[in-house]
């Protein structure tokens, strides 16, 4: 607990340190503020010659090596397309293979024929462009996935845009070799007028001497890379002041990548702004021209801006990078009015502070001083107060625990005389009749006395538990669970029998070191408890007791099945005074004494929970009691 003296320390010690870093801050600005006002005129002029040169570098630079990057995938753009559809005819060949050679044996040559073209009939590669075909040396096609209806069909016959029979240039170039790649021009679908060059791959299946092969026309292929060009220009960082930009001035349109988001496409140009600046960009770099300024409004704002350009007549694109000039004025302005504001607003009242600031900062000091030795001095003397009081509670709580357990085991012990004493009456009163109707012979007075004997012993056996309980010895020894719970069991047997309770009970035994007796009286306290609880229930009335060691922990659970503890009180019922029962059964400090015993003398702890029981297959609520003790204190 954080009492009023040791919060206003704490306060002190937490506030003292920042007064002195925020005067020492003060007197290093003001000369900041001295050197920064010198060096002001000179920063603009430098910042805006710096962001105009670092620009224009930044963006050739930039520029140049996308325009590199491009003319080397140019450069392997047809062997990037041969690669790929090389690629999968030969995998579609393999699998022509492996269903032949696994089915040669045992299937018909047509059987086999179709398992083949069932497995090819649906591969498709290049965004769904590509397919696999299969003819015969003989030009007959056996499968064509975008025809089906041309199967069976001859193509001797067959020409491109250009006349060549491409079925005979196909068999031609797979006589001396079993694979090759043959260019031919064709119109493409959607397309009946034009001729597109397209290239394909072929190879020999020897087995039935088929060609099996692709093509891809080279423009869509193409179309394919510059899209993956754009892809890539997307991932490209960029900053609020400059972006890529390309102009594919065959369609006129236009794809930007701007403060690191982009459609990842082309878009069309709309304004008539766009199409003249346009027409503007894409003539310059035709012209051979590098760096071009024009006006361009981004967000409907006015801006003067710089772009290199780069022109890729090939691919009719131009590429470029450009920058805005208002953002140097911007940061210009910025800087100014950063250190005004920043300086110029505080210097009076910096200069003046800091003369103030070191008399005050005198007094504090040896105020302060005073402020901690008198506040030590007020917070030993309230400790000691507090653990006066504390001992002297604790002490009460004790003598109350002691008293508490006293009345029980009293009650105990007359319900443990009881029997025997209704014993020794009984043979007693029957010798006395007997002997007056002179029928008391040797054997029944034999018997007789030996009944009264035994239970002379007994009721000295019960007082030698009792007295063994009520020790006061407080040395610590080492006792085993199983015992404890025997003498527990002795000390209680009347009681529980009395209120009709049964225990179930799955004690392993093994060794504890403590005190014994806190130990016992700590578990009566818990079964008392349970006694209580169980009381005005109807049967059965259940108290479960486990024992086990698991890791570093020896584990105690004490289950009963007396319906449960209320969720908003279970936290409460190991605080002093504090009783769910009636003022003449309970005084509210059994629990806390056990909470005293199990954590603070024993070190270990004590856990309260509602939980389910089961018991001859019926279901009941009830409280489970876990007590933890560490290894440390096992043996």
């Amino acid at each position: 607990m954080i009492y009023k003296n040791e919060s206003q320390l704490l306060n002190i010690i937490k506030f003292t340190p920042p007064i002195f870093i925020i005067t020492i801050s003060i007197i290093i600005t003001l000369f900041l503020y001295l050197e920064t006002q010198n060096e002001l005129e000179k920063e603009k002029v430098s910042i805006q010659n710096e962001y105009l040169e670092k620009n224009t570098e930044l963006v050739k630079k930039d520029v140049e090596n996308l325009y590199e990057f491009i003319l080397k995938t140019q450069e392997k753009t047809e062997e990037k397309l041969k690669k790929s559809i090389k690629d999968r005819v030969l995998e579609a060949n393999n699998i022509a293979y492996r269903i032949y050679n696994e089915n040669k044996d045992t299937k018909t040559k047509d059987e086999i024929i179709k398992m083949i073209k069932d497995a090819l009939v649906d591969v498709r590669f290049n965004d769904g462009r590509g397919y696999i075909f299969i003819y015969t040396f003989d030009y007959e096609c056996i499968l064509l996935p975008v025809n089906r209806k041309n199967e069976g069909l001859s193509v001797r016959d067959f020409q491109d845009s250009n006349g060549m029979y491409l079925g005979r240039e196909i068999v031609n170039s797979l006589k001396e070799k079993d694979e090759a790649f043959l260019t031919w021009y064709y119109p493409k679908p959607n397309e009946p007028n034009s001729s597109y060059k397209k290239i394909g791959f072929n190879v020999h299946f020897k087995p039935y001497d088929w060609f099996i092969g692709t093509g891809e026309y080279f423009v869509d292929f193409e179309e394919m890379v510059k899209k993956e060009i754009t892809e890539y220009l997307s991932n490209f960082k960029t900053h609020r002041n400059d972006y890529f930009f390309i102009l594919d001035y065959n369609n006129k349109r236009l794809f930007q990548k701007i403060n690191d988001s982009s459609d990842k496409s082309f878009r069309d140009l709309g304004s008539h702004h766009d199409i003249t600046l346009f027409d503007y960009i894409v003539n310059s770099a035709k012209n051979n021209e590098k760096f071009i300024t024009y006006d361009y409004k981004l967000d409907n704002v006015p801006l003067t801006k710089t772009s290199y350009i780069k022109d890729l007549p090939n691919w009719k694109w131009v590429i470029a990078k450009g920058f805005y000039h208002n953002y140097v004025d911007e940061i210009i302005k910025d800087k100014t009015q950063e250190l005004n504001a920043k300086f110029k607003q505080k210097i009076m009242n910096i200069l003046f502070l800091a003369s103030i600031l070191t008399i005050v900062l005198l007094i504090i000091s040896i105020y302060i001083s005073k402020i901690l030795e008198k506040k030590f001095t007020n917070y030993k003397e309230e400790i000691n107060i507090y653990m006066d009081k504390n001992s002297e509670q604790q002490h009460i709580l004790s003598q109350q625990s002691k008293m508490a357990a006293m009345g029980e085991m009293l009650g105990n012990i007359a319900h443990q005389w009881r029997q025997p004493l209704s014993v020794i009456t009984t043979v007693a009163t029957g010798m006395k009749l007997q002997k007056e109707f002179n029928s008391l012979d040797d054997e029944t007075f034999e018997k007789s006395i030996n009944n009264i004997t035994n239970s002379a012993l007994y009721l000295s056996d019960t007082i030698e538990d009792f007295r063994n309980f009520f020790r006061t010895d407080k040395e610590e020894t080492i006792f085993t669970i199983k015992d404890i719970f025997e003498k527990v069991f002795k000390l209680t047997d009347a009681q529980f029998r009395n209120h009709e309770i049964v225990f179930v009970n799955d004690i392993n035994d093994f060794e504890l070191f403590g005190f014994e007796n806190e130990f016992i009286q700590a578990l009566i306290n818990i079964l008392n408890n349970a006694k209580d609880a169980l009381e005005n229930k109807d049967n059965p009335k259940l108290i479960f007791i486990s024992t086990s060691k698991k890791e570093n922990k020896a584990i105690i659970k004490i289950t009963d099945n007396a319906g449960g503890i209320e969720d908003e009180i279970i936290d409460k019922i190991c605080e002093p005074y504090f009783t769910t029962k009636h003022q003449s059964k309970g005084t509210g400090i059994g629990l806390y004494m056990t909470e005293e015993i199990i954590v603070k003398h024993m070190k270990g702890s004590l856990i309260f929970k509602n939980v389910d029981v089961i018991y001859e297959n019926k279901n009941y609520k009830g409280v489970e009691i876990t007590i933890e003790l560490p290894i440390s204190q096992t043996i």
